[in-house]
């Protein structure tokens, strides 16, 4: 029994990123849908920040200080679909990967012997 709880409390890490990708995804969705509903995006952004501000507000004084950001992603899924703009959330950590990689940041790929995939 306690080896059965090892393993799930490994896998605690790897089930929260999924339930975070699912909920990006869910509101990529719901982005979209009031955007084909008509509703302006940036009233949609205001009632997120709302939202915030009733439930977390700490968090949301320290992460969402600039409403830019928002503005720009609320309007790009007026002109593209949620499935392109999920895509594009879960390509940041390979672009920041490659990024690293390019200015130095990482010796990861000093380390592997020739031949050896990633």
């Amino acid at each position: 029994m306690g080896k059965i709880w090892n393993v799930i409390h490994g896998l605690k890490p790897a089930m929260m990123m999924v339930i975070v990708q699912i909920a990006l995804a869910g509101v990529s969705v719901f982005y979209k849908l009031a955007s084909n509903d008509g509703m302006s995006m940036r009233v949609t952004v205001a009632y997120r920040f709302l939202f915030a501000a009733a439930f977390v507000v700490p968090l949301a004084l320290y992460v969402e200080r600039g409403s830019m950001a928002q503005n720009l992603y609320g309007e790009s899924l007026v002109l593209t679909s949620a499935t392109f703009a999920s895509t594009t959330t879960n390509l940041v950590p390979a672009i920041t990967f490659i990024m690293a990689v390019f200015f130095w940041y990482t010796k990861y790929l000093g380390q592997l012997e020739l031949g050896m995939q990633l």
